[in-house]
């Protein structure tokens, strides 16, 4: 009984925590739908690759024709300030 007490509370507390803190504008994300349609149009699969410049993790910076007979897999994620 006195866990279920200890719990109840903990949760109040969390839910008046969220009621209280404001709002950061870094968590928002901007319109998710706006953002799939760009990408959406630009890259897509058997469609040619738009002009890219990628800078490496050793600094070089690689274009679209360095990538041509390779195989290259690219993942885009969107980050909390993107």
């Amino acid at each position: 009984m006195i866990l279920r007490g200890a719990a109840t509370m903990v949760v109040l507390g969390l839910l008046a925590l969220d009621l209280a803190l404001p709002v950061s504008p870094v968590t928002a994300r901007g319109r998710e739908a706006l953002v799939r349609s760009d990408v959406a149009t630009q890259i897509a699969v058997g469609r040619p690759l738009p002009e890219i410049s990628l800078v490496g993790l050793d600094g070089r910076v690689h274009t679209r024709e360095d990538l041509l007979g390779h195989r290259v897999l690219l993942t885009f994620e969107r980050s909390v300030d993107w």
